[in-house]
């Protein structure tokens, strides 16, 4: 699919956005203004902007529309990792190629965010394409068109300190990988790779990854918390840091526990992280 593009942001449903915002500055980030949806979407989002252009979207449901459906399903069982948002030069081609395909939920979906800058508020605006829930397990899938990226990624909020660069990775766990990649396949074609423990999926400078519970245990050991789930989910995020030792001090400072992971990374649990496990690696 030719307007699918590499990895835009992900979305970690949040029941309470003031909760949410506060964990994320104790990891570290700095979470934009509050920005509200269009009428017709009902939900609400902070984001935390990153300088590789992708960012990490908090966001939580203020009132209950067709459009939200999905997201409150979510929230009624749990917070956490939910939304792969992928790139997109035309919203209006994807939304075609994912019909054609059988896996779309109808054409694009224009909406906007008031954002508050220091000179005043001006819309985010952007046209979406979404697939059907079923068509991508484990996941929330849409592509994103941008048509105010300045406005989205703003120079005064791009510094993270905790020094995070950008989204390396999304994981989930899957106990039928075959599965996950016939269902990908279909989106992202030779991009998506099954081996025996992991599905592998390039999206850009980002990867998709979902992993076998027993490669989810022996990547990020007890951290990630119970991997047995009667479906797929996304579990865990990989953040690229400028400075893994100073991402380390931000976290000790703010008594935010962590640990070590394999390789050269800090872990922070799911509790502290939404419901998401959270993986800082240089």
């Amino acid at each position: 699919m030719q307007h699918v593009l590499g990895l835009d942001h992900v979305v970690i449903l949040v029941r309470n956005l003031d909760d949410a915002d506060a964990r994320m500055e104790g990891l570290g980030f700095r979470p934009t203004p509050r920005g509200v949806h269009s009428a017709h979407m009902g939900t609400a989002n902070a984001t935390v902007v990153l300088q590789n252009g992708t960012y990490i979207e908090t966001l939580t449901v203020l009132q209950a529309t067709p459009a939200n459906e999905d997201i409150r399903s979510v929230l009624a069982e749990r917070e956490g990792l939910f939304g792969l948002v992928l790139k997109t030069d035309d919203a209006h081609g994807a939304a075609e190629a994912f019909e054609a395909a059988g896996i779309a939920t109808g054409g694009a979906l224009a909406f906007v965010r008031p954002v508050a800058l220091p000179n005043g508020t001006e819309d985010a605006c952007f046209t979406i394409a979404r697939t059907r829930g079923d068509a991508t397990p484990g996941a929330w899938l849409f592509v994103c068109q941008h048509h105010t990226p300045d406005i989205v990624w703003r120079e005064d909020y791009l510094a993270q300190p905790n020094g995070a660069a950008g989204i390396a990775e999304a994981i989930g766990i899957a106990d039928d990988l075959m599965a996950i990649e016939d269902a990908y396949g279909v989106i992202f074609g030779e991009r998506c790779r099954r081996t025996a423990d992991r599905v592998t999926i390039a999206a850009g400078d980002a990867s998709i990854t979902f992993l076998a519970p027993s490669a989810f245990v022996e990547r990020f050991g007890a951290v990630g918390g119970p991997v047995s789930s009667p479906r797929p989910r996304l579990a865990a995020l990989r953040i690229r840091v400028h400075d893994l030792d100073k991402a380390r001090a931000t976290l000790e400072r703010n008594h935010v526990p962590c640990s070590e992971g394999s390789g050269r990374s800090v872990l922070v649990a799911p509790d502290q992280v939404c419901g998401t496990l959270l993986e800082l690696a240089p």
